[in-house]
């Protein structure tokens, strides 16, 4: 998933708890102990939290920590398991220097785009 769209789904959620929780953005912030304006980043998308922030939000909002995720979209593990798996089968025999080429090149594949771009190279 796009670390924006990450972030957006996850402060949304918070946004979302907090108001069904009754809470401003202040007393949520004074109850996990974080700066209001950061938290506002937060909810909109613009910051990243700590595990642990997002660990205090949660418990302030008197939920588990998985709840503030719950909301996100994800891919399954599923998804792109025939993908790994003939990268594996790839992997499997090489050198330490061609598998540490292959890892380099599986790192840029983290944008999405790049693997959409693979997946019609390899044709599926």
């Amino acid at each position: 998933m796009d670390e924006k769209k990450l972030l957006a789904a996850l402060g949304a959620a918070i946004r979302a708890r907090r108001k069904r929780a009754g809470l401003t953005i202040a007393q949520l912030s004074e109850l996990a102990g974080t700066d209001a304006g950061f938290l506002a980043y937060i909810e909109t998308g613009k910051k990243s939290p700590s595990l642990v922030t997002a660990a205090r939000v949660a418990e302030a909002l008197q939920i588990g920590l998985a709840d503030l995720f719950k909301e996100t979209p994800r891919t399954g593990p599923g998804t792109d398991y025939k993908l790994q798996q003939r990268f594996h089968s790839m992997v499997h025999d090489r050198t330490p220097r061609q598998k540490a080429e292959l890892m380099a090149v599986m790192k840029k594949l983290r944008n999405l785009e790049r693997l959409s771009a693979l997946r019609k190279i390899i044709g599926k």
